[in-house]
């Protein structure tokens, strides 16, 4: 009955570890590839591509719902290249997101104002055909996706309209300069840097009874710990981070 008692104990916490060793794994990931811009170069050599259009994302019919179509890099290039866009594009994509085996996920809107765009506008009917989708308002699809898409076009959406909407400089006034990842600007002349919002979401005291866990930044003063923090990055559900 013991023997029996500890096999359930023991796979209960394999089942309840392993999700927590592959979100750590893939937070760590992301982690580097924000950090580190020749690393996150490679990763979209291998990466997937969410395309979006004025910040209305793509998306296909199937049944009832609308699936969100990934692309490669190689089918980003030929795309930019048959309606005329540089492929200095994809420069201006972000990173949202990664799978369980560390593929990279990105986002390109190919019809915001952009240096590189050339009559972006005029051919997003042509690029509808061609990617055999339409460019559709998240706010009225986002109910007929599933939950993945769903979250991975939000936190896009919001992170390319930040991008969009903090190009120069609060107070120099000269252009920001985006990392490749797309998780901050910087601007050259001050070397200011400019994060996207994060929201805090929950702050905690765990504790046994007569002890409680406590941490610390490598900043924080001699002596000084806090409690545990959660915070939400842009476009996040908040619920990930309670669970």
């Amino acid at each position: 009955m013991f023997l029996y008692c500890g096999i359930a104990c023991r796979r209960k916490f394999f089942w309840c570890y392993r999700p927590l060793s592959t979100y750590v794994t893939k937070t760590r990931y992301l982690f580097e590839l924000k950090e580190d811009d020749d690393a996150c170069k490679k990763a979209q050599q291998t990466g997937a591509f969410y395309l979006f259009h004025g910040l209305a994302p793509l998306l296909q019919t199937s049944a009832h719902q609308y699936l969100a179509p990934r692309h490669s890099l190689l089918e980003l290039e030929r795309l930019l290249g048959k309606f005329g866009q540089d492929a200095q594009r994809i420069e201006d994509s972000v990173l949202i997101g990664c799978s369980e085996q560390q593929e990279a996920w990105f986002a390109v809107d190919l019809g915001l104002d952009s240096s590189f765009s050339i009559s972006a506008s005029s051919h997003k009917p042509e690029m509808e055909t061609e990617l055999k989708g339409s460019f559709i308002e998240l706010r009225k699809a986002l109910f007929q996706l599933n939950a993945r898409d769903a979250s991975m076009l939000s936190t896009a959406q919001a992170l390319l309209r930040w991008h969009d909407a903090h190009q120069f400089c609060s107070r120099s006034g000269q252009p920001t300069k985006k990392n490749v990842a797309g998780s901050k600007r910087v601007c050259p002349s001050n070397n200011i840097i400019y994060y996207p919002q994060m929201a805090p979401v929950v702050i905690t005291l765990v504790s046994d009874g007569t002890r409680c866990l406590l941490a610390r930044q490598s900043s924080f003063p001699k002596g000084m710990y806090s409690a545990l923090a959660g915070f939400c990055d842009i476009g996040k559900d908040y619920r990930a981070v309670l669970n």
